[in-house]
């Protein structure tokens, strides 16, 4: 009988998918590990510790890394690839949970549910604004990024709100767009034609600060931003500035460009409509099973498929 191949899980993961490994691997973390450990890693599980050079070079035995999630953007696809390190990724396993958390915040910025509740702890009067909000139909909204949790969100606001949702993906096929959600060409369009944004996208190179002072100029006066996918993708000095001039109304990120966010972040200046949530969007027992399980499956079956485990 060979050796059982060693996974070290970087961060939790689900129970189930945790017992999952144990059938047929040797596993270790969450957490750091030793010297000697390292040098019989054989496969990574990761949902933000960075996969890169310095920590490659040290896992002499690395074959597979697999993201618990979708975005690869904590780990060196390229160097992997060179290396010939498998990557798997549990794309869509989360995308209940974090269309749900968008539906949450833009909720929260159109009713204002938190400010509410605080003036009546405080005994404040409540203000003539924050007394009538706004239903979901009522805006014009806009989804940058049509892939599993962009059509999620885009179900929950039509099939829930009865809202007219419009998109903007270039990567999507036509025969993959879904039903009822009218598709912009360009994203100055969409923007000009938005009063509540949803960002649901990778951070790549060209994704890098998409959303900065001229984007958010296009956007209609008053407009609200709900951010579930990557920091980075906004510039958040700009919508700190937008934010203060009012021309957008308020917004709401699960993510933030340095994680976790330090108190003088702009965003959180006296002022700003601003509803900010620590990366969690992904995080219900649910999703987080579904996700677990789904990468487990895939890193066990690269380790020991045709061996004798």
């Amino acid at each position: 009988m060979t050796a059982r191949p060693l996974i070290w899980v970087t961060e939790p993961i689900h129970q189930d998918a945790w017992d999952l490994l144990k059938t047929k691997a040797r596993v270790i973390g969450p957490g750091p590990i030793t010297l000697e450990q390292e040098a019989e890693v054989d496969a990574v599980i990761t949902r933000n510790y960075p996969v890169r050079k310095e920590l490659c070079d040290q896992l002499t035995n690395l074959k597979v890394v697999g993201k618990h999630g979708a975005g690869l953007d904590n780990i060196d696809t390229g160097l992997l690839e060179r290396r010939s390190v498998q990557i798997f990724r549990a794309a869509g396993a989360n995308a209940a949970s974090v269309a749900d958390h968008s539906v949450l915040l833009a909720l929260m910025l159109l009713r204002a549910p938190d400010l509410l509740d605080r003036n009546i702890r405080s005994g404040a009067p409540q203000s003539a604004d924050l007394r009538v909000g706004y239903e979901p139909s009522e805006r014009r909204i806009g989804i940058l990024g049509m892939g599993a949790i962009g059509q999620a969100v885009a179900s929950r606001l039509i099939k829930g709100f009865d809202a007219t949702v419009a998109a903007y993906d270039p990567g999507l096929s036509a025969e993959l767009w879904p039903n009822g959600v009218e598709r912009y060409q360009d994203l100055d369009t969409l923007l000009q034609d938005t009063d509540l944004l949803f960002l649901h996208l990778p951070l790549l190179a060209e994704t890098k600060n998409m959303i900065s002072t001229e984007q958010l100029s296009r956007l209609r006066p008053g407009a609200f931003i709900v951010n579930c996918a990557r920091g980075g993708i906004v510039d958040e000095r700009a919508l700190a500035d937008a934010l203060k001039t009012g021309h957008i109304a308020g917004a709401a990120s699960d993510v933030f460009e340095q994680e976790p966010p330090t108190s003088d972040n702009p965003l959180f200046a006296n002022g700003n409509r601003f509803i900010g949530t620590p990366h969690l969007a992904a995080s219900t027992h649910a999703g987080l099973r579904r996700t677990g399980m789904i990468i487990a499956k895939k890193v066990l079956t690269a380790l020991t498929e045709g061996k004798d485990t």
